[in-house]
């Protein structure tokens, strides 16, 4: 904008020329009281006035010419060019207009050297009132001017399409004023030094605004941005980003309150979401980062550390029926080491993976029963021991959640069955010690002595052959036992 403001080399002050001396009395003179005939007279400088003369100084109409290239035509007075004249300096300038003591005064045109042209008043040989100034890149300068530059109220129309309305001081934007930018966009503010410095309002085409301070051209410090998307950014700027304290009212009524550094979300701040979900804590570059607590829409709870947006390292959750989980995140899910403790009495003390017990771990029961060992996806898998409420137990190996490959399960009563186990049952090669001290060694098939087996009983004596269903196949034995309490509870 400078560059259009910028005047033609010399048209700041058109300067009289050396003022030829009096013409001496040379024979016949002309009248006192009025002009002579013209005459041409040939100074010692070098410069050459030709036309009337009064009193023995020019005065009427007349030429003068200087050695440098200055040439004047016009009126004179008693010496001095005044009146209307037309002149043209050594650089190429030509004014045409009114003089006085041999500068342009009044109302005058200057076409300078470079094509620009000025049409308006003239004080003491330099712009200086109201005026017109077209540059010959096609900017055109309307309004006040003094000591030959714009100052005061005045319009600035660009080559580009640009224009500013306002005020002027020593040819730059100074006080309030106006642009029409090109693209439609327009600010209206102030301007120190020929750029926006204090408050200001700029909107763009697409339908940004912003209304606050400036500096040295620059959104700084507080100031009101409306984004074409509905956002509004009420807060500090630095170099025309979001920089300190700030808060941001979105379009879709989320919200936020809190830092900001580099136009992001940073350090300590508060967000709100529409639908219910809030967060409350660290931020850095525009993520939840560090310690924070989220609260969701079902009214579950989550405080603890946060790694790009998501919660990962230590962290608690209360979930809305009370359930609570504490240690480690991963990701956003429980992964690593923690303990569960969920609304009905149910409690996982271990490791997880995605959110559910994996690993190593221990499981109590609402009931009373717990577990102890290893976990696959959420179940019992592998090795483990398992204690029920009425005191029986199981130490053996699990698969989905139930008792199947080899273990050792015993009642308080003194039962202990050792062996396979198939679907949570005694399935397959096994020795059953009774209560009464009688022992089954041999197949079984869901919780019953199926197939070949010997049993002994505690008196000594001993039968043996095929089971079915946990009877003895072969008529002439002796029944053992009841099977009702051989099989363990599940």
């Amino acid at each position: 904008m400078a560059a259009l403001v910028a005047l033609p080399a010399g048209s700041q002050q058109a300067a009289p020329p050396s003022a030829p001396p009096p013409v001496p009395p040379q024979g016949e003179q002309a009248a006192p009281a009025g002009t002579g005939p013209v005459i041409t007279k040939q100074y010692d400088d070098g410069s050459l006035y030709q036309g009337t003369f009064r009193a023995g100084r020019q005065h009427g109409q007349g030429s003068y010419k200087l050695p440098n290239g200055y040439e004047y035509t016009g009126d004179w007075v008693d010496g001095e060019i005044r009146g209307q004249g037309r002149a043209r300096y050594p650089n190429g300038s030509i004014y045409e207009g009114a003089f006085a003591d041999g500068r342009p005064e009044g109302q005058g045109r200057m076409v300078f050297a470079d094509g620009s042209t000025y049409e308006g008043a003239w004080t003491a040989g330099e712009m200086t009132g109201e005026g017109i100034l077209r540059h010959a890149d096609g900017a055109v300068y309307s309004g006040h001017f003094l000591a030959g530059r714009p100052d005061g109220r005045g319009s600035m129309q660009s080559a580009d399409g640009t224009r500013y309305d306002g005020a002027w001081k020593e040819g730059r934007r100074e006080g309030d004023g106006r642009i029409d930018y090109a693209d439609g966009s327009i600010f209206e503010g102030a301007f120190v030094a020929d750029r926006r410095q204090g408050q200001g309002r700029l909107t763009l085409p697409d339908g940004m605004v912003y209304d606050g301070a400036w500096s040295e051209g620059r959104i700084e410090g507080q100031g009101r941005l409306l984004q074409p998307s509905g956002d509004v950014y009420e807060g500090a700027f630095v170099n025309g980003q979001r920089e300190g304290e700030g808060r941001v009212l979105y379009g879709n009524g989320d919200r936020y309150e809190g830092g900001f550094s580099a136009d992001r979300r940073n350090g300590h701040g508060a967000f709100r979401q529409a639908d219910g979900y809030s967060y409350e804590g660290d931020w850095k570059d525009g993520r939840r980062e560090g310690q924070g607590t989220a609260r969701y829409p079902d009214g579950s709870i989550y405080e603890g550390a946060f790694v790009a947006d998501r919660p990962e390292g230590q962290g608690r959750i209360t979930y809305a029926d009370g359930s609570i989980y504490e240690g480690d995140w991963a990701g956003g899910v429980i992964a690593g080491t923690g303990k569960l403790t969920q609304a009905n009495g149910l409690v996982y003390e271990g490791s997880f993976a995605s959110g559910k017990p994996e690993g190593r771990g221990r499981m109590t029961y609402p009931g009373g029963q717990t577990y102890e060992g290893d976990w696959i996806d959420g179940q019992p898998e592998g090795q483990g021991a398992a204690r029920y409420p009425d005191g029986s137990a199981y130490e053996g190996t699990f698969h989905a959640g139930k008792r199947e490959g080899t273990g050792t399960f015993t009642r308080p009563d003194g039962f202990r069955y050792e062996g396979a186990w198939a679907e949570g049952a005694m399935s397959g090669e096994g020795v059953a010690t009774y209560p009464s001290g009688d022992v089954y060694t041999g197949s079984f098939r869901d919780g019953r002595r199926n197939g070949q087996g010997v049993f002994r009983y505690a008196s000594g004596r001993e039968v043996s052959g095929m089971w079915t269903a946990g009877e003895l196949n072969l008529p002439e034995a002796v029944a053992p036992p009841a099977e009702s309490s051989e099989q363990p509870a599940q």
